[in-house]
């Protein structure tokens, strides 16, 4: 016997929380979104809300015509969890002052390379995961950035934490309105999708 899935309440009232938001998500210099901290170059750490969650974000930005900075896909994205055991070693990650390259790997995830590109020395961070057979496949999207930008990045990564620990419990405590506004108003449907 199969199931009916009951039918929608097409008399209840939608309740949006980003009613207003934009879709062009360029920006300039001297507008930059909150929760984006400037590294150096067109390097940004951005705290966003994905499917729900909070991510952080370490990518390289591009520019258009006018000048405004686009989001591009080089560049990573890691948990606040997964931010947090970063932040905790990221001064005993050791920028190469000599010709010795090294690689770090945190919480079975994330992979950071000290490497020279053209007797420069640069920094690259990069996800990856393991299947169920145990072998390891990289998630597309490598961040590069050059020693001033890593040394920044450990410079604010205080200002970063703070800024990704408020996004997660904003986006909890509205879970939490929103879930409390659904039992006193049932005609409401709610959309705690807040991206």
């Amino acid at each position: 016997m199969k199931r009916m899935a009951n039918p929608p309440n097409r008399s209840a009232k939608r309740v949006y929380f980003n009613k207003d938001a934009k879709l062009d998500s360029s920006f300039s210099n001297s507008a930059v979104p909150p929760h984006h901290f400037h590294l150096g170059q067109d390097i940004y750490a951005a705290g966003t809300y994905f499917a729900s969650d909070v991510q952080i974000h370490l990518r390289q930005y591009g520019r258009d015509e006018n000048n405004r900075l686009y989001r591009t896909d080089k560049g990573v994205c890691v948990s606040p969890v997964l931010w947090q055991f970063l932040a905790n070693r990221i001064e005993l990650i050791n920028v190469p002052s000599s010709l010795t390259e090294e690689t770090y790997v945190l919480k079975d995830a994330l992979v950071i390379s000290t490497v020279f590109i053209e007797d420069v020395s640069h920094i690259t961070c990069q996800r990856y995961f393991k299947q169920k057979d145990f072998s390891r496949n990289f998630i597309p999207g490598t961040c590069v950035m050059n020693e001033n930008c890593w040394l920044e990045l450990a410079q604010i990564r205080k200002r970063i934490t703070e800024s990704a620990m408020s996004m997660v419990f904003d986006c909890i405590f509205r879970k939490l309105l929103l879930n409390e506004v659904s039992k006193i108003t049932p005609n409401v449907v709610v959309n705690t999708d807040i991206s």
